[in-house]
């Protein structure tokens, strides 16, 4: 599965990278991460996430121990996140790709003032794939909202 989302802000590059460089800031405006918490002293460093959301009348929650495998700050700013278990056992991949840099116009201008903001979250795991799309899909759109708001105020 793959999944894009992306948003346009008159925010300041460095503005969205405070809210997306680390994973503890993403409960703060994604709902789908109810926690996520930075492993003390761990180099790349590594967050323990757990993520939770409503199907029906039930709630599911899933936990990753996620590691920063790219920081790269530039005129282009790229950030990437990888499931990195520590048990030994082999487990579905996530990954979590963050850039964020000047927005372009569709004939490839930068439009002054501008900052985009591009996530692409992969997932290669073999269940209820239909339902984990689905449910990231209503939180990603929920989260792009809540993330506007921050940067706006």
């Amino acid at each position: 599965m793959l999944l894009r989302a992306s948003l346009t802000t008159t925010a300041s590059p460095d503005a969205v990278l405070g809210h997306v460089a680390q994973l503890d800031d993403y409960p703060s405006w994604m709902s789908l991460v109810h926690s996520a918490s930075r492993e003390a002293d761990s180099t790349p460093p590594a967050w323990n996430v757990e993520l939770r959301a409503r199907v029906g009348p039930l709630a599911r929650s899933k936990r990753l121990r996620m590691v920063r495998t790219e920081y790269v700050v530039g005129d282009t700013s790229r950030i990437v996140f990888e499931r990195s278990e520590t048990d030994g056992r082999r487990h579905a991949a996530w990954r979590l790709e963050v850039t964020v840099g000047p927005a372009n116009a569709a004939a490839g201008a930068a439009v002054d003032g501008r900052t985009e903001l591009v996530m692409t979250l992969s997932y290669d795991g073999r269940f209820f794939v239909s339902v984990v799309e689905s449910i990231l899909r209503q939180n990603v759109e929920a989260g792009r909202k809540r993330l506007a708001e921050l940067l706006a105020a």
